[in-house]
């Protein structure tokens, strides 16, 4: 294929956010007298917005205090989200690399938008990914393909020019609706089991086989 651009997840793909998610979820559950989640635990329900997130972390005997463990959460993550995050190794040269070969780069998460524009422009830089699509008011979230068919059409590029990279089984299904070729990213949240379990098209486990898949 001949790859004019690439969406990326950012949870466990750009970047690494398990431990300021995970402290932020803590601190909200504490608020509620909930018990807490270690990374681990919430490595596992991170992927399906922050709603889908406290629903998980409360379990199912306290899904009447979601909502409020969720708005609670976003409070203090909007704040403290630039505490332990890091960009995984090796993905910022490559970054560079791709920019120099003129390919499109965008991300598409189930974050928040204005949170999720936060952490991409504070690590890569503003204008390094245009566009920065995340959740808001009366978008679908991923693996809806809305979103990716909107960012295909404002780059100029057909479907099999494109690349969808993440780390989760929601990129891959993702991917999928919008008949793109998925990348699963194994150095994420997940692994690769999860990722050969949906049915990724390729699965990769460093950044810089990235550039590997456009030589």
């Amino acid at each position: 294929m001949i790859c004019r651009a690439i969406i990326f997840d950012l949870d466990g793909t750009l970047v690494d956010t398990l431990q300021d998610l995970t402290t932020a979820m803590n601190v909200a559950l504490q608020e509620f007298h909930l018990p807490q989640c270690s990374a681990e635990e919430c490595r596992l329900m991170i992927g399906n917005a922050l709603p889908m997130f406290a629903r998980r972390a409360v379990g199912p005997e306290n899904q009447h205090l979601a909502d409020r463990v969720a708005a609670s959460m976003r409070d203090y993550y909007i704040d403290n989200c630039l505490t332990e995050t890091r960009v995984y190794e090796g993905l910022k040269g490559v970054i560079d690399e791709m920019r120099h070969r003129h390919i499109y780069l965008a991300v598409l998460t189930n974050k928040d938008q204005h949170v999720a524009t936060k952490i991409v422009e504070f690590y890569f830089g503003k204008g390094t990914f245009d566009p920065i699509v995340g959740a808001a008011k009366g978008r679908l979230n991923k693996p809806n393909p809305q979103s990716t068919l909107e960012i295909i059409n404002a780059m100029r590029a057909s479907p099999d020019q494109i690349l969808f990279i993440g780390d989760s089984d929601v990129d891959i299904e993702t991917a999928r609706a919008a008949g793109v070729c998925s990348v699963g990213a194994a150095w994420g949240f997940r692994g690769r089991y999860e990722l050969a379990v949906a049915h990724a098209d390729i699965i990769i486990d460093s950044p810089a086989e990235i550039l590997d898949l456009l030589a």
